[in-house]
């Protein structure tokens, strides 16, 4: 058998990739991979916190208006304190609403002068602040109580600790004192 030299048979153009491309454009690839998955990364967390947040405000809003209803029909109003307000509802029953450990509680008294006080805000919700003014309580002034609740509401989520969103409302009784 005769053998045939390679000159006889040329190599044609290669048209391949060397190694060096290969790592040069399968690094690009990985970098562009990464930025886009960090970018993917901190829209989710973002959109985890914006819910978060939306859900804590509802929630302490909530509770405002709750508060408000009740407030709304009651008389013989009394503030303890900056962050305790006391009265009587319009079913003669004496309530107390509170801040107590960045929640708020509604309390009752039984007739034993026993206070029972119930957490009404969402577990998600963190108050921060809770402040409650009170007008027009005084017998004779012709005014309907007023009471302004001030309050900065944040998540318990731990995206949005230091975030606060402050709501204030103001509740006109509609018993009016003579």
């Amino acid at each position: 058998m005769k053998k045939i030299p390679n000159s006889q048979f040329p190599i044609p153009n290669s048209r391949g990739f060397t190694i060096v491309e290969l790592l040069v454009a399968m690094g690009l690839f990985v970098i562009l991979i990464g930025i886009a998955t960090g970018g993917f990364v901190r829209a989710l967390r973002t959109q985890r916190a914006v819910v978060a947040l939306m859900a804590a405000n509802d929630n302490a809003s909530l509770t405002l208006e709750q508060m408000a209803r009740e407030i709304r029909t009651s008389y013989n109003f009394n503030k303890i304190s900056e962050t305790e307000l006391q009265f009587v509802n319009s079913h003669n029953l004496v309530v107390f609403y509170r801040l107590n450990e960045g929640t708020i509680e509604r309390g009752t008294e039984d007739a034993l002068l026993q206070r029972t006080y119930k957490k009404i805000t969402a577990d998600n919700v963190k108050i921060a602040h809770f402040k409650i003014i009170l007008f027009g309580n005084e017998l004779g002034d012709g005014y309907p109580p007023r009471i302004t609740i001030s309050l900065s509401v944040s998540s318990t989520s731990k995206y949005l600790e230091n975030i606060l969103t402050n709501i204030q409302t103001t509740i006109s009784a509609r018993i009016l004192d003579t």
